[in-house]
């Protein structure tokens, strides 16, 4: 039988999806880095709480890529082989501030991938590359939802010489894909501000960070005392914050290193919006509680191996017995929205500890300390009851 060759109509062949995938992935994932970096530095708390939503959801989509490209190249991860796009992510850092920085990321970058993935599902193989057209069109669900969140976090921000900047980049870069025209480089505006990992923790004009203005509740107030873990509640923030410093930290630590931390960042922003619900439904403005910042800059001054074990070894490690009795102690109460908001929190911490107990190793193996870990995670729990139990908190010069 003499059969006639068949011209596909699909424009993406196996080798065009590799590169395409991988430039997608390098795009994601310099995004979750970036979140992290910023979200210290970020004043306006709903917007930080935000970001830590976002870089999970972004590194998800780094890991379904992931999932689809150690299936098709090795290896899975590499640089695109493009420096204009790789200038692009690396400048897209250095924003004069934080809603430049979003505007930048989610009206301009994340608009150019919801395109370049709509087309990819249209012209790749559909059912050889089957795989790729699920991940993508799942990754849409997350990406469309992102951009109408930023229609509303930026509605109040005009469009401005770094958003032109980013947008030049990307035209620089070909697009996306890398398959449109090129334009020229453009020059850096005068507006730029390199970025620096950020020591302090912003706070919006809302909060005091005055923490002597807090009095303790007696042991026997049993309403001051849940009053009191419900604020603290909305203050793990501070844990989001180490954790994005420490995600920012340390680029070169394997990608599940990188997905965890998005996680654990991710997690405590969803505890501090437990303390905020609870105290708005017990008809309590959270912004008027302070912050105590000074624990997160306490804990940046460390290396970010000591900082991680400080918060997973030490404050994370510790807090079960506690957190227990005040389960029992709410189920016995009959108060089921602070009794099942702690269950969660419990079984997020379980996880976290594991993320430490997992990660510490490899960590301290990266930073050259020669200790062994248990004389490493002693010494760090010594530090920590020395310095944070204490309530001293020293920042050292």
């Amino acid at each position: 039988m003499d059969l006639r060759i068949v011209e596909p109509d699909e424009s993406i062949d196996f080798r065009m999806n590799k590169r395409l995938l991988n430039r997608y992935r390098f795009i994601e994932h310099e995004m979750v880095r970036t979140l992290a970096g910023w979200l210290p530095a970020v004043a306006h708390m709903e917007t930080k709480l935000d970001m830590g939503r976002l870089l999970w959801e972004d590194a998800q989509h780094v890991q379904q890529l992931y999932l689809r490209l150690r299936e098709v190249q090795n290896p899975s991860f590499r640089l695109p082989d493009d420096p204009a796009l790789e200038r692009l992510m690396r400048e897209a850092l250095h924003a004069p501030g934080a809603e430049d920085l979003l505007a930048g990321l989610f009206r301009v970058i994340k608009p150019a991938l919801v395109v370049a993935y709509e087309w990819h599902c249209e012209q790749t193989f559909a059912n050889p590359d089957a795989p790729t057209r699920y991940y993508l069109q799942h990754i849409l669900l997350d990406e469309r939802a992102q951009l109408a969140w930023a229609e509303t976090a930026l509605a109040s921000h005009p469009p401005g010489d770094w958003e032109a900047y980013i947008a030049a980049l990307l035209a620089a870069a070909g697009g996306v894909t890398g398959l449109e025209a090129r334009a020229p480089a453009p020059d850096a505006p005068a507006c730029r501000r390199t970025f620096e990992a950020p020591r302090e923790a912003a706070r919006d004009a809302r909060f005091s960070l005055d923490m002597s203005t807090v009095a303790r509740p007696a042991a026997d107030d049993r309403a001051g005392q849940r009053l009191d873990e419900f604020r603290n509640y909305a203050q793990e923030v501070l844990a989001a914050e180490t954790c994005a410093l420490v995600l920012y930290l340390t680029p070169d630590m394997p990608w599940e290193f990188t997905y965890d931390l998005a996680r654990h960042c991710y997690d405590e922003t969803r505890h501090c919006r437990f303390g905020i619900e609870w105290l708005a439904r017990h008809g309590l403005d959270y912004t008027t509680f302070p912050q105590n910042t000074r624990i997160y800059a306490w804990r940046s001054q460390y290396d970010p191996v000591t900082q991680y074990a400080l918060l997973t070894m030490g404050n994370e490690a510790h807090v079960f017995g506690y957190r227990q009795q005040r389960q029992r102690e709410y189920e016995a109460l009959g108060d089921r929205l602070s009794e099942q908001f702690v269950t969660y929190d419990m079984a997020d911490e379980r996880q976290h500890v594991s993320f430490g107990r997992r990660w510490l190793p490899e960590l301290l193996r990266r930073s050259g300390d020669p200790r062994p870990l248990d004389m490493f995670i002693a010494d760090a729990m010594a530090l920590w009851e020395r310095e944070y139990v204490s309530g001293a908190l020293p920042i050292h010069a």
